[in-house]
């Protein structure tokens, strides 16, 4: 990395030095690889780190440098002096690390196993990450053309134990590339990069470079089908309670709470799935475009009229990817149906509950009404009631007047009905329309906070 200049933006240097993050090696035929690619069972455990930790006490059993800090490759020499070359390019990705070990040293047999010895048990048991793929590289080198299809239908075909393998020329026919992805008796995959006079060392490593991807990204994207599986199992349950809640909503006389009930437990199964299967589906379609680019980037050509490697991963992979993005678009589908059925059903009982309130505000519209001509049935008897009771205590109290004036008694009790009535009226009449107005003037802050 550069030295970061004053005016430069802070992360200007890491962005750049990402788009030079993972060089390609050169390679020199004839030479054999072993590669691994680690991950750990579950997802979201691969972390830097770990991945760092666990390199480190790979290259401390050959003393071998280590890598810079935050380093995302390193390459080390783990040869020893006077012996065969042998040199290690480590790479970290998101979610797995890769190990390509190569050597000049032919062996006594093409593809042996003797270089993934070096990746020891006992160090793979301790970090846990696992293999997800592992492969083994036969690189070598002809003088023309004719000599390399030869071979192709020689010694590859004994390479390949004799199985169906997809071969095909590769960079603009300097190269033929083969490999049929079965496991060999190791339990590798077997590729082999026959290469023509006059091709370059970076060349035969792009070649090499991009045929690991493409069996790692395989790899990587056909997890997905384990986790989609299970899903369209359980798919097919969700669906039928989906349906059998639909059917019982389009009756009149059917339990809305009861039905909601179901819908919620079913929804929260479907983001159940939703949630757990989220990053394999998305990590899944991302991988399956990778191999599809990495294939495209060989520029293939057909060789002896053996099958491309396009031709096999349409064979073979693909239908596998469109099952899992099936099974993602039918989990998205019941998530669709489910929301929907919920909406209706919320919309059915705002509409009953409307209905509810509707005869409810009637019914109590009513009573009101009742009760008001209740009142003022009551209020009349109660002027009837305070104006009997102030008459009799107004001619008590005025009685002695009738000896000092030409009126009796009961002319008297007479004259005060009507101002007694009309005043006791009028006292009502006013005291509640005090009380009224109190009431109002007590609603009003309610009122408005809730128009606030």
């Amino acid at each position: 990395m550069k030295s970061q200049q004053p005016l430069d933006h802070s992360l200007r240097a890491e962005i750049m030095d990402e788009l030079h993050a993972r060089p390609f090696s050169k390679l020199t035929a004839p030479s054999r690889i072993a590669y691994i690619a680690l991950k750990p069972e579950e997802d979201g455990l691969h972390s830097p780190d770990k991945a760092r930790e666990q390199l480190l006490d790979f290259l401390s059993f050959y003393g071998a440098q280590a890598p810079k800090e935050g380093a995302v490759y390193h390459f080390a020499d783990l040869g020893k002096e006077g012996g065969p070359s042998l040199t290690l390019k480590w790479e970290n990705h998101s979610e797995f690390a890769t190990y390509t070990l190569t050597s000049s040293d032919m062996g006594d047999s093409p593809f042996a196993p003797d270089l993934h010895a070096h990746f020891r048990p006992e160090w793979l048991e301790r970090y846990p990450a696992r293999r997800i793929t592992s492969a083994v590289i036969q690189l070598e080198m002809e003088s023309d053309g004719m000599a390399v299809e030869h071979r192709v239908n020689t010694d590859l075909r004994q390479w390949f134990l004799n199985e169906g393998f997809a071969a095909a020329w590769v960079s603009d026919q300097m190269a033929v590339l083969a490999g049929n992805f079965h496991f060999d008796d190791e339990g590798h995959i077997r590729f082999a990069i026959l290469g023509r006079k006059g091709i370059g060392p970076r060349r035969l490593g792009r070649i090499a470079q991009r045929v690991l991807e493409i069996e790692t990204y395989k790899s990587l994207a056909l997890l997905t089908l384990p986790v989609a599986r299970p899903i369209f199992a359980e798919l097919n349950q969700i669906n039928a309670d989906l349906s059998r809640i639909v059917t019982v909503m389009s009756e009149q006389d059917n339990d809305h709470k009861e039905s909601l009930n179901k819908l919620q437990t079913l929804s929260a199964r479907i983001a159940v799935l939703e949630s757990s299967s989220a990053f394999r589906f998305s990590a899944g379609r991302a991988y399956e475009k990778l191999v599809h680019e990495r294939i495209a980037i060989l520029r293939e050509e057909r060789v002896l009229g053996r099958q491309l490697f396009a031709e096999f991963m349409n064979r073979r992979f693909d239908p596998i990817m469109r099952t899992c993005k099936a099974t993602h678009d039918a989990l998205q589908e019941s998530a669709d149906r489910a929301a929907k059925a919920s909406e209706l059903l919320s919309t059915r009982v705002s509409v009953t509950t409307a209905e509810q309130n509707r005869q409810l505000l009637h019914q109590m519209d009513r009573r009101a009404a009742l009760q008001a001509r209740l009142q003022e049935t009551v209020e009349g008897l109660s002027v009837v009631a305070i104006s009997y009771y102030a008459v009799s205590l107004l001619t008590y109290l005025l009685a002695p007047l009738t000896k000092m004036m030409p009126i009796s008694k009961t002319m008297l009790a007479a004259g005060l009905v009507i101002p007694v009535v009309a005043t006791a009226w009028i006292a009502m009449h006013r005291l509640k329309e005090k009380l009224i107005r109190k009431g109002e003037d007590h609603d009003k802050p309610a009122r408005d906070n809730q128009e606030n």
